[in-house]
C-alpha cells in the first residue's frame, strides 16, 4: 500500500504544513472506493500531526463520501510521537469523527520492525475505545484489507470498489 493509486484524491502532509516549524514524520492520504488510505512514516512531532489534520480535512472535503467509510493505515519506520503530538492526534480524530461519519473500521498495518508500535499501541487502543472505533492491528496488508472490506460489506451489502 506504499504507493497510492493515481487519481485526483491524494494529499501529502508536506503539502499542507500549517507551521513555521518543520514537521517530522509524514502522511500520504488517498481514497480507494469507500476506504480512506494512509501511509504514515514516523517518528512524529506536533507539527506533523497538525499537517495530518489539515490533510485529512482537505481530502474529505474533496471526497465527500456519501456512505459509511473505513480507514486503512500502513505504518512505516516508526510510530513514536511526542506526548503533544499524541494529544493532537486525539483531537484531530475527534474533529474528524464529528465532521465525517464514524468509520466502520480502522485497520492499522505495522510490521514488527516499526519502531515504538508496541509502546504506543496501548495508548491508541484506549483512545479508539473511548471514541467507539472498531479497530484492529495487523502485521501485513492483505488480512487488514480483507477485514476492512468485510466490515464495509456488512454495512453496505457490497464490497468497496
Amino acid at each position: 500500500m506504499t504507493t497510492p493509486r493515481e487519481g485526483p484524491l491524494q494529499v501529502h502532509s508536506n503539502d499542507v504544513s500549517t507551521s513555521r516549524f518543520t514537521p517530522h514524520g509524514e502522511f500520504r492520504i488517498w481514497t480507494e472506493g469507500d476506504i480512506l488510505c494512509y501511509d504514515a512514516t514516523g517518528p512524529f512531532n506536533l507539527e506533523a500531526l497538525h499537517a495530518l489534520a489539515a490533510a485529512r480535512v482537505k481530502i474529505v472535503q474533496q471526497w465527500k463520501p456519501g456512505r459509511r467509510i473505513a480507514a486503512l493505515v500502513h505504518w512505516h519506520t516508526s510510530a513514536l510521537m511526542s506526548p503533544e503530538a499524541f494529544a493532537a492526534y486525539g483531537q484531530g480524530l475527534e474533529r474528524f469523527h464529528e465532521s465525517a461519519n464514524l468509520p466502520v473500521a480502522l485497520a492499522w498495518v505495522a510490521s514488527p520492525e516499526v519502531e515504538g508500535m508496541q509502546l504506543m499501541i496501548a495508548k491508541f487502543e484506549e483512545l479508539f475505545a473511548r471514541r467507539k472505533t472498531n479497530f484492529r492491528l495487523f502485521d501485513s496488508l492483505e488480512p487488514a484489507r480483507a477485514w476492512v472490506n468485510a466490515c464495509l460489506a456488512e454495512v453496505h451489502g457490497t464490497p468497496s470498489a
